[in-house]
């Protein structure tokens, strides 16, 4: 009497080896982790720009309309950034 081979043993499967799962996992995960920082780091620089510009807004507002002139601008963005 023949028996049927079993199906675990009928089928072959090839699974990785699981420092390769794992490698592959940790470079995912070092791609992503680079992605969120270059969005926070992007997102601190555009932050950062709106502050300095709602800055100078205001104090162009508080003195007056001759007070937008370059010099004065240059003035005040040394001021702002420093």
């Amino acid at each position: 009497m023949e028996f049927p081979a079993s199906p675990s043993r009928a089928r072959t499967f090839e699974t990785p080896k699981p420092e390769t799962g794992l490698a592959e996992w940790t470079s995912k995960i070092k791609a992503m982790q680079r992605q969120v920082d270059a969005d926070e780091e992007a997102e601190q620089k555009r932050l950062e720009d709106e502050i300095a510009a709602s800055r100078l807004a205001r104090l162009r507002r508080s003195h007056g309309p001759g007070y937008g002139s370059r010099a004065n601008v240059l003035d005040l963005c040394k001021w702002i950034f420093s």
